[in-house]
């Protein structure tokens, strides 16, 4: 003890790294929403114990294993009054991809969207959608399953509101 030596690694990576990192991130972006293959940069106001970290895998196997929260429920409540985001991929359906779809419906009276389409940054789309490619995005919901896969509500959701899945015998018929 007396030469710092570290019994318990994960508690000091949580306190010493990983809060303060996120806590960081958290203030210099307004949320916890790390992008993908985010590395902490090696300047202030970033701690220097946090230089170098890949914070974006971290909060990956925060999501996957429960690293740094399993049976810690105190930091899990951390990370739920700080808004983290559990599940990337619901929130991204929820927040993003369905009142994107909606927006362009009410303004276009389709979804029939162009591959090359991208939200623009104004009303009356919402912020949250704001530079979205939906066309890019309608495309892996059509060929990859993208957001509906193993989500039948979603399906329903999107067959209610007209969404051609095969664009191309849509046009042929």
């Amino acid at each position: 003890d007396s030469v710092g030596f570290v019994w318990d690694e994960h508690a000091h990576r949580w306190a010493e790294e990983v809060q303060p990192a996120l806590q960081t991130y958290l203030d210099e972006h307004g949320d916890l929403r790390v992008r993908q293959g985010f590395v902490v940069p090696a300047k202030a106001p970033w701690p220097v114990a946090c230089w170098g970290m890949r914070l974006a895998e971290t909060v990956s196997t925060i999501r996957s294993r429960q690293d740094f929260v399993k049976d810690r429920p105190e930091r899990r409540e951390w990370l739920d009054s700080v808004g983290f985001v559990w599940d990337e991929h619901a929130h991204r359906w929820a927040e993003e991809v369905q009142p994107a779809l909606q927006t362009y419906l009410d303004l276009h009276g389709d979804l029939r969207v162009p591959k090359n389409f991208v939200v623009p940054a104004k009303a009356p789309w919402p912020e949250a959608c704001w530079g979205m490619r939906l066309g890019e995005t309608v495309r892996n919901i059509r060929s990859q399953q993208d957001f509906v896969k193993d989500r039948p509500e979603r399906c329903e959701w999107l067959n209610s509101l007209g969404f051609v899945w095969d664009e191309h015998a849509h046009r042929w018929a």
